[in-house]
């Protein structure tokens, strides 16, 4: 499934679009995210990744909206299964995490009434 999927986001047309699309939103993204650090200090390498992102989300965005369209067209399977499935495992991972941080913060504070005891 993910072959076939991959195979559409490659075609010549959606990877046009894609970067066409990166370039315009990513350009005014990066103007009014980073404009100032540009004009001003130069960049460092920290805010050259970010730029590289403020492009490759657009990209990523564009890629899959047109792909998703080309598959529901053409009655090709979606890549929406698969995602769902990565979405809810790496939820349930990040949800457990969370909670232990903030168990373990709560068990440092002062404020024991947060912890179920009165003050």
């Amino acid at each position: 499934m993910i072959n076939e999927w991959l195979k559409i986001a490659l075609q010549t047309n959606i990877l046009t679009r894609a970067i066409k699309v990166a370039l315009v939103v990513g350009s005014i993204l990066m103007l009014i995210n980073h404009g100032d650090v540009i004009l001003s200090n130069g960049l460092s390498i920290k805010e050259f990744i970010k730029i590289a992102l403020t492009y490759f989300v657009p990209y990523c965005v564009s890629t899959y909206s047109s792909t998703e369209a080309v598959c529901a067209t053409k009655n090709k399977p979606s890549i929406n299964p698969l995602i769902g499935e990565f979405i809810k495992k790496k939820g349930v991972e990040l949800a457990h995490y969370a909670l232990a941080i903030f168990k373990r913060h709560i068990s440092r504070t002062p404020f024991s009434f947060l912890k179920g005891k009165t003050p």
